[in-house]
């Protein structure tokens, strides 16, 4: 199984609390790019709503779900039409390997 489609099956493990989904489901995270030589993969997540309360949460979770695929060293996880997107994007940094 490539590392793209492993990165699917981990995603389909991240659920939004309130909404009883998985984020692939609600999509919620698009434009996924898998560099498998390099191990590198890139997403963009954008929450249900601008303010959304466990929008940092769902970011953090996508980024470990995509870090737990055996043979991604890094993942770049970039936040979208969310009030405190900056904010997520730098405790992302922090998560890396």
């Amino acid at each position: 199984m490539s590392i793209k489609e492993q990165v699917l099956e981990k995603l389909k493990s991240v659920y939004d609390p309130e909404l009883k989904e998985d984020v692939l489901t609600l999509k919620l995270v698009y434009d996924l790019d898998v560099d498998e030589e390099n191990g590198v993969v890139s997403i963009k997540f954008r929450p249900t709503v601008e303010n959304c309360p466990v929008g940092l949460q769902l970011s953090i979770a996508i980024k470990k779900a995509i870090l737990s695929v055996d043979g991604v060293k890094k993942a770049n996880v970039g936040v979208e039409n969310f009030i405190w997107a900056k904010e997520a994007e730098e405790f992302l940094k922090a998560l890396d390997k």
